[in-house]
Parts: structure tokens; sequence; C-alpha cells
């Protein structure tokens, strides 16, 4: 499936998208510079999916797997990514500005240049991410969660 084919299927609903990708899982989602701003996607299965240069501004995307996903320069500003799992993710000069990601889990995530400016971060694991150049000012997070990730070059209030 093209981009607008896949975005188009998750805009009918989550459920149905999830349903797609559990009878085909051999095909691989790519949303890559789709606009999915302020959708609902709860739940949704994102896992190892091309979201390079996608718009999810204002998404809640609470409880979503995004494993492995490829987000470099993806917008999530003011998103809602509460106990979402992002394993392993690239997220490569991406924005969290604003967004609420409580006890979302970051194992081994390149987070390196994301901009977190403003984000609540409480109780999100970071094992192993590489936060390298982030920027952390005035977000809402807890020190020693960031104690087994890069901070070189970050930017900490």
């Amino acid at each position: 499936m093209m981009p607008a084919e896949w975005a188009a299927l998750l805009r009918q609903s989550v459920d149905a998208f999830n349903r797609h990708r559990s009878r085909h899982p051999g095909d691989p989602v790519t949303l890559f510079e789709q606009d999915l701003s302020y959708a609902d996607l709860q739940g949704v299965n994102l896992a190892g999916a091309d979201l390079r240069r996608c718009q999810m501004q204002g998404c809640n995307l609470a409880r979503a797997n995004l494993d492995e996903a490829r987000m470099d320069l993806a917008n999530l500003r003011s998103a809602s990514l509460v106990g979402a799992s992002l394993r392993g993710v690239s997220l490569f000069s991406g924005t969290f500005q604003g967004a609420n990601l409580r006890d979302t889990s970051f194992h081994g995530a390149n987070l390196k240049k994301v901009s977190f400016c403003d984000a609540d971060l409480r109780g999100a694991v970071f094992t192993g991410a590489d936060f390298s150049e982030a920027d952390l000012r005035w977000a809402n997070f807890e020190l020693d969660h960031l104690a087994d990730a890069d901070l070189s070059a970050a930017r900490i209030r």
C-alpha cells in the first residue's frame, strides 16, 4: 500500500488498521510525510513503521506500539503518548515539545537532537537511549530515569 492508503485505513479506525496489520504481518507500513495531526490513535500498532517526516501533533497515541519505528523529523508536538512503547525507535531531529510522555518506554531509542521542551517525561524509561544534543529544557522528568542514557551535549535546564 502507498502512504496515503495506509493513512486512509488508519483514519477509518485503529481497530481496522490493527486487524489489517495482524492479517498481513509482512506488509511494510509507510506513512512517510503523512499528516495525522490530532487523530485519536490509542492502542495503534505502528511497530516498525516508516513515520519519517510524519505530522502527528496533538495525536492521542496512548498505549500505542511504536517499537523500532523510523520517525526521523516527525512532529509529535503536544501529542499524548501515555504508556506507549517506543523501544528502539529512531526519532532523529523530531519534536515532542509539550507532549505527554508519562510512563512511556524509550529503551534503546535514538533521540539525538530531539526537542523535549515542556514535555512531561515522568515515569518514562530511557535505558540505553541516545539523548545526545537533545533539548530537555523545561521538561518535567526524573533525572535518575536518565542514568543509563547518553546525554552528551544535551541541553538540560
